[in-house]
């Protein structure tokens, strides 16, 4: 909602929403611009799959966002929380600012928590000899920038570039509360990785331990998670 919430365009025509899942964050975008013609692509045929169970009238596509090619560009070309999970932003982003009209926007947010106590415990966890066999390789899953390369990236193609970062944070119940939210997130790469339930919930266990030194009990006994995001729009003047 914040990201859509900066796009300053009254009435776009196409937008498509590049690693749309399930289909929540597209229909964020139908509230907002109900005339639109709107799609969601995603590589997952589980999520499209998904999507085009829990909303049939919309249209939804299985594709690659980096090799994703066709001769239609859009108003708005839209990605929350979706491309750290795909490599190679160099290319990535001017691909898809092909994708945009003449006066139309891409408009991008990926979180920004590489920092964060909780992801600088997994990488250590998967460095531990215990678990280094399956876990090689594990930070190249995800891919993080800063704002100053999503900057270089975007101004070689256009001048109209905004950026902006936002720390949302979340009052989670308890530190188990923090491991569900990295179970589908960044533990996910090395969670698929582990052969057995038993060994993922020791993994999951040795993370839990450690984060509990670094997110203290609060007065009501939850737990503070600060969580920073990166937001970016890169628009596209008349000229091209």
């Amino acid at each position: 909602m914040d990201l859509v919430a900066r796009i300053h365009l009254e009435d776009p025509r196409t937008i498509i929403d590049i690693g749309c899942g399930p289909g929540n964050s597209t229909q964020i975008l139908l509230t907002r611009w109900p005339n639109a013609e709107i799609v969601g692509l995603d590589s997952s045929e589980k999520m499209i799959e998904r999507a085009r169970k829990d909303y049939p009238n919309q249209k939804w596509m299985v594709g690659d966002a980096l090799t994703y090619a066709n001769n239609q560009t859009y108003d708005i070309v839209f990605s929350n929380a979706a491309i750290q999970w795909i490599p190679n932003h160099d290319v990535l982003l001017p691909r898809l600012f092909q994708l945009v009209k003449k006066n139309g926007i891409l408009a991008i947010q990926v979180p920004a928590n590489h920092e964060s106590p909780i992801y600088r415990i997994i990488v250590k966890t998967t460095q531990n000899r215990k678990w280094s066999e399956f876990t090689k390789g594990y930070e190249l899953a995800i891919t993080y920038h800063n704002a100053e390369y999503y900057y270089n990236t975007l101004v070689p193609l256009t001048q109209k570039v905004t950026l902006w970062e936002t720390t949302y944070y979340h009052i989670l119940k308890s530190h188990q509360d923090l491991i569900e939210w990295y179970r589908s997130t960044a533990m996910k790469p090395i969670l698929d990785r582990l052969q057995t339930d038993e060994r993922r919930a020791e993994f999951e266990e040795e993370v839990l331990r450690e984060s509990k030194n670094y997110y203290p009990l609060q007065r009501d006994g939850r737990i503070i998670y600060p969580f920073k995001r990166l937001f970016f729009t890169a628009s596209k003047s008349e000229s091209g």
